[in-house]
């Protein structure tokens, strides 16, 4: 590559910036920008996009990147790694490999970037001083400002390379069947291994196996999710109903071998023993946010997001868990707080965060995900010294970790998938993008889909896009989370990652315009049905529970017209005036939107709002019978009467390891629609040997 550099186009090394096409790459803070707004680009592709840029204009083979991105003592699939990752790169340039515009494939030999490329003149101090700076080679130059990046890199995102064990680590499966495992921890004494499933499509229940036989056998609960194991065998369970995840559970304490229940708690969502067995660590869902309380009763940590896989010390003094600060989103941080509330943030953000246990008294292991890698198993001390344990083929979950250092955990495969049926269609069609499509609505006239990717696919971040109903063609609109057309349908709205900020974007696709800012932190924002007005379910840093707000598009100006509140679902009526919404106690209530008292509407079940009809007069509703629904029953309530009409039973066409419909999107013909459902399949296992 060296005997090439004096005819590369950017041959003025010296530069800190280089640009092509809308894009600007910084070289001293290794960030792309595209048109002055930061692209979210992962180590892995951006430093490939540094390499070829380098030799722009050259062919890098694919063995000068093996040797450039993945170490000879990295243990890596080369072919897949690299493919994924100039995937992620030309998914972040907006290209494809049929048509590029910077990244050309050459067939079996390697890559080459084809666009032209300027540069623009170092900022002062960053010149290297004297005759040792006249000395080195622009290549030289290059270099060395690619290795100052790739270790600022490594620093801030501890992509670090898993390397061999000093020890062979093994692995014994210990489940067989087909479905779900969504809470498993080594009973009292660790030879046996307690867990709750639903496999294929039978109900949920209590599992037990042991160690030496993996042959499980039911523990006669039924319908009931594991939360806990005690010392001494005894069980916290959780009873949850269709509002689980917004009002959490009954929490119940009985013996591993039966006897009488014990409800202790209402609003769980999550517990852990004390090391005697005593007192309980419980997430409680309370107006609006979630918080951690260490005994129930007594309050350590609050937040508006949602508090995942807590787990008391050795010690019994402090309560490690995951802080995710997105409802539905496992993006997230480790944190520490002591029991007299002190909190410290162990971990920068990671992409996908879940599971976690106390490995010993200083060190935290847990389970997470940046860049593209796979979500893999990683170490934390109490001071915040990260390093890498291990990771293994598929999603992988830390559920517990027994006395004797053997690690019990998931391996997985999930996503969320997309179906539906257009007018006239005689069967559903499978409308999926890659690993994790959220459905967010239909466009007036049926002919778009409106949706984002979040998962793997896109290495973690999320990108809205338009899919065509018919065709097929989809168009990429931008970085972030779609939340709907705009009311005269020409454009959508689309929330940034940092959850602070509304785009409008062109449903041509475009950079599109920022909104102004309201000083809200969102979890969704929706255009209303006419009018350039947003209704949005946020906080703000003075009043973290969340809020119903109506927000002026035009001006930001944003005013709640809820006290503290968690919805499931809300639908603005056709004027405006009326917001239907699922409340956290499972009712259904209308809001009027210029203030006062809500109105309830009875029913048997919880029922969740999707959209209104045309006429105003009826809601299209989603049963909410249990928190692990294979399909779902959608309804049209009369808002006047509360007669309940049956529209249509929504039933993926294979219904195994399916879990839930987490969206529906009816259009405005009331015909055409579509949805999104949670697919996991997942097997437990046992490794022993990581240290």
């Amino acid at each position: 590559m060296a005997s090439s550099s004096e005819n590369r186009s950017v041959s003025g090394l010296p530069s800190d910036v280089i640009s092509f096409g809308p894009f600007e790459l910084s070289r001293r803070t290794c960030e792309l920008r595209k048109y002055g707004s930061r692209i979210r680009l992962q180590p892995k592709p951006l430093e490939l996009l540094y390499t070829l840029i380098e030799s722009a204009g050259a062919v890098v083979t694919r063995e000068e990147l093996k040797s450039r991105l993945w170490p000879e003592d990295t243990f890596v699939d080369f072919e897949s790694g690299l493919n994924t990752t100039v995937n992620r790169l030309r998914m972040a340039l907006g290209e494809s490999a049929e048509h590029p515009r910077y990244v050309e494939t050459v067939a079996r030999l390697g890559y080459r970037f084809i666009a032209p490329v300027a540069k623009s003149a170092v900022p002062p101090g960053l010149d290297l001083p004297g005759p040792a700076a006249a000395g080195l080679t622009q290549w030289v130059r290059l270099r060395v400002m690619l290795a100052v990046c790739a270790v600022s890199m490594i620093a801030l995102s501890a992509s670090i390379h898993f390397r061999a064990p000093s020890a062979p680590v093994r692995f014994r499966q210990i489940t067989f069947r087909r479905g779900q495992v969504s809470g498993a921890r080594f009973g009292a004494g660790g030879q046996s291994v307690i867990y709750t499933a639903q496999w294929e499509t039978e109900p949920r229940r209590l599992f037990e196996v042991s160690v030496r036989n993996p042959v499980s056998r039911p523990l006669g609960f039924e319908n009931l999710g594991l939360a806990a194991v005690s010392r001494s065998g005894e069980l916290a369970l959780l009873r949850s109903g269709g509002t689980m995840n917004i009002n959490g559970g009954t929490l119940s304490r009985v013996a591993s071998a039966g006897g009488p229940f014990q409800e202790i708690e209402q609003n769980v969502f999550g517990a852990d023993w004390s090391q005697d067995g005593e007192r309980l660590a419980i997430v409680r869902a309370i107006g609006g946010a979630q918080q951690l309380e260490f005994p129930p009763g007594r309050l350590l940590y609050r937040t508006s997001g949602w508090l995942g896989h807590i787990r008391v010390s050795p010690s019994n003094q402090e309560v490690a868990f995951i802080d995710h600060p997105v409802r539905h989103d496992d993006a997230g941080d480790i944190r520490l707080v002591d029991t007299s509330g002190g909190v410290s943030a162990l971990t920068p953000s990671w992409g996908s965060a879940s599971g976690l246990a106390w490995k010993s008294k200083d060190e935290i292991w847990f389970t997470a995900a940046r860049d593209n890698e796979p979500r893999s198993v990683w170490a934390v001390t109490r001071r915040g010294v990260l390093r890498p344990v291990g990771q293994a083929p598929g999603l992988l979950t830390l559920r517990d970790i027994a006395p004797d250092g053997r690690v019990l955990l998931t391996v997985e495969s999930r996503r969320l998938e997309m179906a539906g049926a257009m007018a006239g269609d005689t069967q559903e069609r499978d409308y999926s993008l890659t690993d994790w499509s959220r459905i967010q609505q239909i466009s007036p006239d049926g002919r778009w889909l409106l949706f984002d990717e979040s998962g793997e696919g896109t290495g973690w971040q999320a990108i809205s896009y338009l899919r065509h109903t018919q065709t097929g063609e989809t168009i990429r609109l931008r970085e972030g989370l779609a939340q709907g057309f705009t009311w005269e349908g020409s454009a959508v709205i689309v929330l940034s990652e940092n959850r602070a900020e509304l785009w409008r974007v062109p449903v041509s696709g475009g950079v599109g315009e920022r909104l102004p800012a309201s000083g809200l932190t969102y979890q969704w924002a929706r255009p209303f049905p006419h009018g350039d007005r947003l209704l949005a379910l946020a906080s703000t840093p003075q009043q973290q529970p969340l809020r119903l707000y109506v927000q002026e598009a035009g001006t930001g100006k944003a005013e709640p017209f809820t006290g503290p509140l968690m919805v499931r679902n809300a639908a603005a009526s056709p004027d405006g005036k009326s917001i239907a919404i699922l409340s956290p106690d499972g009712a259904l209530a209308i809001y009027p939107v210029g203030g006062g008292p809500p109105r309830t509407i009875p029913s048997s079940t919880p029922l969740a709002p999707i959209c209104w009809s045309k006429d105003g007069h009826w809601l299209f509703v989603e049963h909410l019978r249990s928190a692990v629904q294979s399909s779902a029953e959608v309804s049209r309530l009369n808002t006047a009467s509360g007669q309940v009409r049956t529209w249509k039973r929504l039933t993926p066409s294979d219904p195994i390891g399916v879990n839930a419909i987490t969206g529906v999107s009816i259009a405005a013909d009331e015909q055409s629609y579509a949805y999104s459902y949670r697919r996991v399949r997942s097997d437990l296992y046992i490794a022993a040997g990581w240290k």
